[in-house]
């Protein structure tokens, strides 16, 4: 069980990160209404989900700090893993949603507007999201706290989708093949169905009490 000052910090950090994923979103889509790109649309539709895991984050936290009752009698703890499989599945959403944006575009891809002012705009917003994935992480991982874990997961995704879309826009405008737009959203569309599935797996593996590895467990006999 985590003492009253470590779950706290938990609310805390959490709450910051509602604000994180709001101030994103908005920095996003104005990088979006700048240049017309589908691509920074896409990182701008995806952080709505940010938005919604953010706050299923901080209603788990909250409801895993209940002590144990007579129902529950070992506490609520893993009501986390739940926010922690919830926010793997919007994560695959989130990247299905950019791929149905993108395909369209392929067919007559759009030549950017004020392409310099709206890449270092998606640039502010990508280096805020860095920051606070970095922190969840190791928060996360020192607090034992899978809903904060996963948020970090979550959040570092987004961080390579506007990575991604950042250099394909990068290579677009040098090489006039604005195709490279919807192809770079749907490329990293990808990669972030691979970190949901992640997500998922892994929380499914808490709430299920999966067995160690059994290299882990010959240390912990040892």
């Amino acid at each position: 069980m985590r003492d009253p000052a470590t779950e706290r910090r938990l609310t805390y950090i959490a709450l910051g990160s509602i604000g994180i994923a709001l101030l994103t979103m908005g920095i996003k889509y104005v990088a979006y209404l700048i240049t017309g790109s589908v691509a920074l649309y896409s990182d701008a539709l995806e952080s709505i989900v940010n938005v919604i895991a953010a706050v299923v984050a901080l209603a788990a936290l909250r409801y895993s700090q209940r002590p144990a009752d007579r129902n529950h009698p070992f506490g609520h703890h893993k009501a986390e893993y739940f926010s922690a499989v919830l926010e793997g599945v919007l994560i695959v959403v989130a990247a299905l949603m950019i791929i149905r944006e993108a395909i369209p575009v392929f067919s007559a891809p759009r030549v950017l507007e004020a392409p310099a002012t709206g890449l270092a705009v998606s640039a502010v917003a990508m280096a805020i999201n860095g920051f606070w994935a970095l922190l969840l992480l190791r928060v996360g991982r020192q607090m034992h706290s899978p809903a904060l874990t996963s948020d970090g997961h979550h959040l570092m995704s987004d961080v390579v989708t506007s990575a991604g879309v950042f250099g394909g826009l990068l290579l677009a405008l040098a090489t006039g093949w604005y195709v490279l737009d919807p192809l770079l959203a749907c490329i990293v569309a990808v990669n972030i169905l691979w970190t949901g599935w992640k997500v998922v797996r892994d929380s499914m593996s808490g709430l299920l009490d999966r067995a160690v590895p059994p290299e882990m467990l010959a240390e912990i006999r040892k």
